[in-house]
This record gives structure tokens, C-alpha cells and sequence, in this order.
């Protein structure tokens, strides 16, 4: 499988075998699961790049299409559906779309 990733403070699309590595490896992190097809997933781009440019976390987005179990293990049944993991362990879970502030904020929540 390949690994596409980007450079540090940018948004990083991994597939599934990928993701457990990540958020092993970082402090904060939060995935988007998405889809092409979802509007609101395609409005949101400009936000979790934001987060991941003026933020400490790491933004990952996992097309659940491409990765369904990794979406099933996560309870992504919707797009998007985005989870915030701290410490390597999932922290909160947010399905619908979101505005930035409130991304932020969870993200201030738990990054040190």
C-alpha cells in the first residue's frame, strides 16, 4: 500500500495501515474520515488545513471508502466523521461537518 505524506504542518492522507503509526507517533491527532464524493468533506479541505498549519496536531483524512474497516473500527458510519486521539488513544468523536472554531477548540483541549 502506499503512503502518501505530506510535509510537517500540512494535511496527510494515510491508508489504514498507516494510521496506527501516526498516532502512535504524535501527541495530538486528529482524522477526518471522508469521502470524494461529500460536499461537506470537499468545504472542510481549507479548514483542517488551517488546523494543520496553526496547530501542533497532526491532520490526518482517511477516505473511508478506500479503508472501510479501518472506518468501522473507528465508528466512521458517516462522512465526515472526525476523531481526535491524544497519547495514541481516541479522545472524542465528532460526526457532521464542523466549523473551525470547534475543531480548534478540541484540539487546544488536548494538545499540551
Amino acid at each position: 500500500m502506499t503512503t502518501q505524506r505530506a510535509e510537517t504542518n500540512r494535511v496527510t492522507s494515510l491508508g489504514e495501515n498507516d494510521l496506527g503509526t501516526v498516532i502512535e507517533d504524535t501527541g495530538v491527532t486528529l482524522v477526518e474520515f471522508y469521502t470524494e464524493w461529500c460536499g461537506t468533506c470537499q468545504r472542510l479541505k481549507p479548514v483542517l488545513g488551517a488546523l494543520a498549519e496553526d496547530t501542533d496536531a497532526t491532520v490526518v483524512t482517511v477516505d473511508i471508502e478506500s479503508h472501510l474497516e479501518t472506518a468501522i473500527e473507528f465508528g466512521a458510519q458517516s462522512t465526515p466523521t472526525f476523531v481526535l486521539f491524544a497519547d495514541g488513544q481516541p479522545v472524542k468523536q465528532l460526526r457532521g461537518g464542523q466549523d473551525e472554531q470547534t475543531l480548534r477548540a478540541l484540539v487546544d483541549r488536548y494538545s499540551d
